[in-house]
């Protein structure tokens, strides 16, 4: 008998490498994450107002698909996917601009390019469910996902809280992120943490040197306690911005971005405000731009950390 396998099925767009925290509850979440791209998509229409739509993969081995992670006896050889859309079988809060989704489901695909599906699997009785579907891959984001993926499988097997608590603090560093809501809670809950996370000294370190290797999700963790290297950091991204010949518009998004990241809190009637808010204004020419990023990359350079 074939069994017939139920899935929330997610297209999420690629935005680089430091995903959300819900990339590690995938991976605890799940028994089951393989890559395969050799499976097919049927649509079974039920009445004038109703359609079913299956992902069938006939055929899962060595030859055709990668497996990061396998909590199950066994991995499936074959697998039908009921693959659960939007405006169908479920309706999301998802925001819309002029009627299309703010966050498209797919990026264009470039030519002489190979590109990779991940599916993150959960088995519950007889039954297999999605817990995340990441579309187009290019095969060095897949290979950094794998990374990830069996680094994180391995901390799950550890017993000992205290040990898988450190483990798991060490992985948020080396990739970038900080602890979510969800796993503070637990290890205040077990004891082990108190409101604020008390990092070693390594791990204060080594979240530094991911930060200046551009995983700067890691800000929060590290501003107060190495200020002068962050002003550094951030002022060499400044500077960068401003040797730009004719800045685009992400230009002056990461120039506000940079200062923002040295520069706490501006006085709502500086002159320095005023300025910082023009940068992305359509009021300003590229000259006038350039003079108020000047005059910012001196502000910040001359910040000083507040002692609050």
């Amino acid at each position: 008998m074939k069994t017939k396998i139920l899935f929330f099925l997610m297209a999420l767009p690629f935005f680089g490498i430091a995903q959300t925290q819900n990339f590690r509850k995938a991976i605890l979440k799940s028994d089951l994450i393989i890559s395969i791209n050799d499976y097919s998509i049927d649509t079974v229409r039920i009445n004038d107002f109703t359609s079913k739509q299956y992902i069938n993969i006939d055929k899962i081995n060595e030859g055709n698909a990668w497996v990061y992670k396998n909590n199950l006896p066994s991995v499936p050889k074959k697998l039908s996917l009921r693959k659960f859309e939007d405006g169908e079988d479920f309706y999301s809060y998802l925001i819309t601009n002029d009627g299309a989704c703010i966050h498209p489901a797919y990026r264009a695909h470039e030519q002489f390019k190979t590109y990779h599906d991940l599916f993150f699997i959960k088995k519950t009785k007889n039954e297999y469910q999605i817990v995340m579907f990441l579309q187009s891959l290019e095969w060095e984001q897949l290979k950094i996902f794998e990374q990830q993926i069996k680094s994180f499988a391995e901390i799950e097997k550890i017993k000992n809280e205290k040990e898988r608590y450190q483990k798991s603090l060490d992985w948020f560093i080396e990739n970038g992120l900080m602890p979510d809501n969800d796993f503070v809670d637990y290890y205040k809950q077990k004891g082990i943490t108190k409101d604020t996370i008390q990092y070693s000294e390594q791990q204060y370190k080594n979240a530094l040197q991911q930060l200046q290797k551009g995983k700067e999700d890691l800000l929060p963790m590290v501003r107060k306690k190495y200020f002068e290297n962050i002003k550094q950091y951030y002022t060499q991204k400044l500077e960068a911005i401003l040797k730009i010949e004719k800045p685009e518009y992400k230009d002056y998004y990461n120039f506000d971005k940079a200062f923002r990241s040295i520069v706490e809190e501006l006085d709502y009637d500086s002159a320095d405000y005023l300025l910082y808010n023009a940068l992305t204004s359509d009021k300003f020419d590229q000259y006038d731009k350039r003079k108020m990023m000047q005059h910012l990359l001196e502000v910040a350079k001359n910040w000083e950390l507040s002692e609050d």
